[in-house]
């Protein structure tokens, strides 16, 4: 697909022969050289471990796009990021648990769906000021490109889509304060969480709480990208438009502003568990909409396009992986 970057982005890029980081700018690639950010800063890895020394450099080599740029139409775009840990926040926007609530609806429940949704906003601005963020761990080892196919597990009839604001991190950040969380954050990048439901709730795992491994972190399940877009060059995120598209239709829309824990929220205990590095990604939630919502499960020849305003969009094609009998 066709990408412009108004503003500029980071990303990791391939040739056909070797990868490289680049800071990309309209549509056109700028490579980064050794040393030409400081001595060993060669990946996306390094400079997001250098962010506050180099993240002043990237204006002046995205400004040379146009005339020392690649095209971007000729690289293959790889994940952006190599994060050492990813914290994955759920159920965190008001319309997604609003939907959880409503579709888990208990066959003796005499209540109708407006009282349902009255119930679960209670709950939920009773949650956002006395309790906790949920989180889960992601596997990097599940993350692909923005246009890398997404191979569909045979152990599955039920796997389903989840667009998400993630949250990069540019320096240390150990037990932060909410008011500081975000002098802590690089930018922002566009993921998906793709998910076998099927697996994440089995009959003999759901006392435990589900297997979450298993259902979420198959290779390929965790597309992001195309580009890290540095905080500066987005305004305020809680402006940023979610949007999922499976093969042109709309499923997920929503904007960021209605996360049920913010981003500081988030970044700061998030850091109270273990230390956040350079580089690592927080999934910030996803928005009503998945495959649970339409009773729609993803199927060989599928296209997901999950895009955020100001950053780009993924565009995946589902794939039977092997032992998978195709259906579609």
């Amino acid at each position: 697909m066709n990408r412009v970057v108004e503003s500029y982005g980071l990303g990791t890029f391939a040739d056909g022969e070797r990868s490289f980081a680049g800071v990309v700018a309209g549509d056109r690639v700028v490579e980064i050289l050794p040393e030409q950010l400081g001595s060993g800063v060669v990946t996306t890895a390094d400079i997001f471990d250098a962010w506050d020394t180099v993240r002043t450099a990237l204006p002046d080599i995205a400004a040379r796009a146009a005339t020392e740029g690649k095209p971007l139409a000729q690289l293959r775009i790889l994940p952006p990021v190599q994060p050492r840990h990813i914290f994955q926040a759920g159920a965190n926007y008001r319309s997604h648990v609003a939907e959880i609530i409503v579709s888990g609806k208990a066959a003796d429940d005499t209540r109708t769906d407006d009282e349902l949704e009255a119930a679960a906003a209670a709950m939920m601005d009773e949650r956002a000021r006395t309790g906790s963020p949920f989180f889960f761990t992601g596997l990097a080892s599940a993350m692909c490109g923005a246009d890398d196919d997404v191979l569909l597990v045979p152990e599955s009839d039920r796997t389903d889509w989840e667009a998400e604001l993630a949250v990069v991190i540019g320096a240390v950040a150990d037990n932060v304060v909410r008011e500081n969380a975000l002098d802590f954050v690089a930018g922002y990048t566009v993921a998906n969480d793709v998910s076998a439901r099927d697996l994440q709730f089995p009959a003999e795992h759901r006392p435990l709480g589900g297997d979450w491994l298993r259902a979420k972190n198959r290779p390929t399940f965790l597309p992001v990208g195309p580009f890290v877009i540095p905080a500066d060059n987005l305004g305020d995120y809680r402006d940023l438009d979610i949007e999922f598209r499976l093969n042109g239709e709309r499923m997920q829309h929503d904007r960021a502003a209605n996360m049920l824990f913010d981003v500081p929220t988030l970044v700061a205990q998030a850091s109270a568990i273990t230390p956040l590095l350079p580089g690592d990604l927080i999934l910030t939630g996803s928005p009503a909409g998945n495959g649970g919502k339409w009773q729609r499960w993803l199927a060989p020849g599928d296209v997901m396009e999950a895009s955020i305003s100001g950053i780009g969009t993924l565009r995946n094609v589902c794939r039977a992986a092997p032992g998978k009998k195709a259906t579609a």
